[in-house]
């Protein structure tokens, strides 16, 4: 398999996941601020246990991740921004995880009708989900350019 071959393939469900971040921090995070805040509660509860189980989600999330080891022992880091793409495509899901994880227990913790505290932690999963889709954005834009 041919290097280029290989950065195409794990740049193709890199993109796919990053499309998926940014619908969710963009479309789907706008849906959860217009909701009242018992309904929030169990629409991320539903949000989180689907995607976590999504087949699609588990792909193009976990192929960049999986990728990278061969692509390094076989081609190691010369391409300097494919390789900083794959990096930060690996610090943005730690990030994600460190930050957002938390969030959501702390969510479905809450009491429905703690009305000021379900606020305040969806103005910090915004923030979150903002951070992560920008981080694997920037990850996108140095595979594109280290395609190029």
């Amino acid at each position: 398999m041919s290097r280029f071959l290989l950065e195409v393939l794990l740049f193709v469900p890199s993109a796919l996941y990053t499309g998926y971040l940014l619908f969710i921090a963009l479309v789907i995070q706008n849906v959860m601020n217009k909701l009242d805040e018992a309904t929030f509660q169990r629409f991320l509860n539903l949000l989180e246990k689907t995607a976590t189980k999504s087949p699609y989600a588990i792909f193009v999330g976990l192929v960049p991740f999986l990728g990278m080891f061969p692509y390094f022992i076989f081609y190691g880091f010369t391409n300097w921004f494919y390789t900083g793409g794959l990096v930060v495509f690996f610090i943005a899901s730690v990030i994600s995880k460190a930050i957002n994880l938390p969030l959501y227990k702390k969510i479905f913790e809450l009491d429905s009708t703690a009305t000021v505290e379900l606020n305040t932690e969806r103005k910090k999963l915004k923030n979150a989900n903002y951070l992560r889709a920008v981080i694997q954005l920037t990850s996108l834009v140095l595979m594109i350019i280290g395609l190029l």
